[in-house]
């Protein structure tokens, strides 16, 4: 599929697992834009994702950015899209799929040792609000093409007791160390017990288990998934959603609470959560035509259960890409910052996930 095209960079060597991302130049399209196919080698061989997972992945989201390109009316920002063809693995050889989509320069990379100020996540949190909303018009047809099961599927192939040993054990060590709490450390231990199949399943079915009313939701509403500019004054503007891969009909809570265990300081998370749970209320109120699918008080009460899963695949998935970027910088008060900065998000999680448990 690449060789049909001009490529100009790899853009997505490092920023993701479940595509190869290009930077391909197509003068029909004004210039360079981003190919998007499905499948990587890497994931393949790490996790043993095979063809038809890659296949499912790759058409939720072709299915998604349909969606979203008949609701111009939700104001939802993401890439424009100039192409969408499905991968097919009913055929021989496979019909491989790819999207290409609009490239937006000047886009700042965020990752899981960054940091975003709870006024820059506002913006973030209004669009997701407005996309959750989608779910409430799509037609019956429409809505069966969302997967109901994303979470039991996804996270228990994800989460086998050897990637999970694999990933907490990175804690053994200098990690464990650098706690400043006995709390903290103690919820180590209690990771491995917070990411199980049973749970998957529980959370995967919380909206029957609750009577909370699901809705379309992103499935990796991480900040690694949105597009920031970082602007002079050193601040983020939101600019964009991409990777519609993990789409889902599930608790809006399943997108809030990764995105702010992902995106905040631990001190800014446990100040400003609430508050921007009442953001994205409001903006849901007000794109529902004042009928929101569930009240306040459930949302509160569903951000407490997806926050113990998204808290713990942060703490147990991110400390090797941390320990990686830690050990390549330059001894000095840099590094010593670094450090800090990702201990303290890690050591409110794991307090928070510990103090949950016991509650």
């Amino acid at each position: 599929m690449v060789a049909e095209f001009k490529v100009v960079e790899d853009v997505g060597t490092g920023k993701g697992m479940l595509s190869c991302v290009k930077l391909v130049y197509e003068e029909q399209y004004g210039g360079n834009v981003i190919l998007k196919i499905p499948g990587s080698d890497s994931t393949r061989e790490r996790f043993l994702i095979d063809d038809i997972m890659f296949s499912r992945l790759h058409n939720t989201e072709v299915d998604s950015y349909t969606f979203l390109q008949q609701h111009p009316d939700k104001n939802i920002s993401y890439p424009k899209i100039f192409e969408l063809e499905k991968m097919d693995t009913t055929v021989e050889p496979i019909k491989q799929g790819h999207i290409i989509m609009e490239y937006m320069s000047g886009i700042t990379h965020l990752y899981c040792y960054d940091n975003l100020k709870p006024n820059e996540l506002e913006e973030a949190v209004k669009n997701l609000a407005r996309f959750h909303s989608i779910g409430q018009e799509l037609t019956k047809v429409e809505a069966d093409l969302v997967p109901r099961d994303f979470l039991k599927v996804w996270f228990t192939k994800l989460f086998i007791q050897s990637n999970k040993d694999l990933f907490i054990g990175t804690w053994k060590g200098e990690m464990t160390d650098w706690l400043s709490s006995e709390v903290a450390e103690q919820a180590i231990g209690e990771l491995d017990g917070l990411l199980t199949p049973e749970i998957f399943t529980k959370l995967n079915d919380d909206c029957q288990i609750t009577g909370v009313q699901a809705v379309l939701c992103h499935g990796d509403y991480s900040f690694h998934n949105l597009l920031y500019q970082k602007l002079s004054d050193k601040t983020f503007k939101f600019k964009a959603i991409v990777d519609f891969q993990s789409v889902n009909w599930g608790n809006a809570a399943q997108d809030l609470s990764r995105l702010f265990v992902t995106a905040l300081s631990g001190k800014d998370r446990r100040d400003s959560e609430e508050r921007l749970l009442k953001v994205y209320y409001d903006e849901l109120i007000e794109v529902s035509n004042g009928k929101a699918p569930f009240t306040w008080d459930q949302l509160k009460q569903s951000y407490i259960r997806f926050f113990q899963l998204h808290g713990a695949i942060v703490c147990a998935v991110t400390p090797g890409l941390f320990l990686q970027n830690l050990h390549e910088k330059a001894e000095g008060v840099e590094k010593d910052e670094f450090r800090n900065k990702m201990m303290e998000k890690y050591v409110a999680l794991l307090e928070d996930l510990h103090r949950n448990l016991k509650a």
